[in-house]
This record gives C-alpha cells, structure tokens and sequence, in this order.
C-alpha cells in the first residue's frame, strides 16, 4: 500500500511540476524567443528541467520514507520505483517526441522536400540518460544527494507541489489526472523500452504509420491524378473526327435519296 501511495504521488509531482515550469520557464521563452526554434537554448532548458524532474524524483523518495517511518529493509524499494517510474517518464516523452516528428516529417516532406530544421533528436536521449545517472549518483553518494537533491530550489519545488495538492478542490481534480497520467506514461515507456529492444536486437518494428497516414493518402491520390490524367476522360473511348464525319455525310445522302424517291 506504500508503495501504491508513494507511486501515485511521484505522478501528481510531475503533473504539478510540469504546470509550475511552464508558468515560470515555458511562457516566459515564449513571449521573448517566439516560436522561433533555437536549439542551444532549448537543449538547455530541456536538460536543467529533466535535472530538477530526476533530483525532484530522489527527493520525493526521501521525504516519504523520513514521514511514513519506512523500515531500513523497503526504503530501497522505495527509490527502486522511483527510478523506474523516472526512466518510464523520460522514455515515454522522447518517444512522444519522435512521434510528433516523424508526423510533422511526413505531413510537411510531401510538400518541402527540404528538410526540416531541428528534426532529429541527437542529445535527447544523451539528457535523458545522464538525468538517469544523477538520479541513480544521489542514491549512491550522500553528498550528491544533498548537492543535488536536497538544495533550496527541489525543496521549494516539492513544498509548492504539496500546497497545490493539499488544496480540496484543485487537488481531486490533480487526483484524477494523476491516474490518467500514469497509466499514459506507463504505455508511452514501455512501448519506448520495445522499441529500443528491436533496435538492438536488429528486428524493425512494422511501420503502421504510413498506411494509417492521412497525409500520404491524400497526397498518394494527388500524384495518381497527374499520372493517370483527367479522370472524367480516362475511361471514355476515343473517336474518331473522319469516323464522326463520314457518319453525318453518309445520312444527309440517305435522307436526300429518300426525298427523290
């Protein structure tokens, strides 16, 4: 039942936490940058809020054990769920990351065949993995535990992330989604996890995709067009103009023939 509880909370810290840094960090990039895509500065506020997410994780770990009187012989069940819930997390957004390119890639690709800025992913899963270790180094060591995961700001995250939740109304509705959300992050880690399995197993997934593709349908039906011509005259026969004439001349003389007679 404790670890049923620990592994609830660890889903509502995240959805509080990600509502909390698009506020103070999301909106804020937004109004100065634009939408316009720069990928040094987003590769930094990508790694510094995956930092806080894997520290925030190991400091959510600690403060339930030191409050709920964990045994010595659980607390390290407790931070084993902790890493697994992390990794399914970060795994389940680089997947969803990768999902949302390879669309953009085939809806745009169709019509740009240039290719498109800031397309591939090359130092996610590098932030992905480190953020892993850090967690993984604060368990260890003690003092990068109390470096990293106990320092003023994680501590000021994970109060403001109780008051939230421990207000009636707003925190059943972040119950609620706390269930949604785990169960989502769950399916999107752990398709993530098989994919990487076939990868180093050499077995190629089977690419449903592209036949369930709105887009390489419509534009499929475009290219057809323009190889196969009007499709209104593709199927009619062709006549003849000396044929069509002959015809006409041929039934004046019957109808003059018959005018003599």
């Amino acid at each position: 039942m404790e670890i049923i509880e620990h592994l609830f909370f660890i889903g509502i810290i995240y959805i509080i936490f990600n509502i909390i840094w698009g506020i103070l960090v999301g909106l804020p990039k937004l109004l100065i940058v634009g939408l316009n895509s720069n990928s040094n500065l987003d590769y930094s506020i990508k790694a510094i809020r995956y930092l806080l997410i894997s520290t925030l994780t190991y400091l959510a770990g600690k403060d339930f054990i030191f409050h709920n009187n964990i045994e010595n012989n659980k607390s390290p069940w407790i931070f084993i769920l902790g890493g697994v819930v992390l990794a399914l997390y970060l795994a389940g957004k680089l997947n969803k990351k990768q999902s949302m390119l390879k669309m953009t890639t085939m809806a745009m690709g169709n019509f740009n065949k240039k290719p498109i800025a800031n397309q591939k992913l090359t130092y996610e899963p590098h932030i992905i993995g480190v953020s892993i270790v850090i967690y993984a180094a604060c368990i260890a060591v003690p003092q990068i535990g109390l470096l990293l995961g106990e320092n003023v700001l994680n501590k000021w995250f994970l109060t403001k992330i109780k008051d939230i939740y421990d207000t009636p109304f707003i925190g059943l509705i972040f119950s609620i989604s706390g269930v949604f959300f785990l169960l989502s992050m769950f399916q999107k880690g752990i398709q993530t996890i098989q994919q990487f399995i076939n990868t180093l197993l050499g077995k190629k997934p089977a690419d449903n995709n592209t036949k369930s593709n709105p887009f390489n349908d419509i534009m499929g039906q475009f290219e057809n067009l323009k190889k196969e011509g009007n499709p209104f005259t593709k199927n009619q026969d062709k006549v003849d103009i000396e044929d069509d004439i002959y015809v006409d001349f041929e039934e004046v003389d019957n109808d003059d023939e018959t005018k003599k007679t």
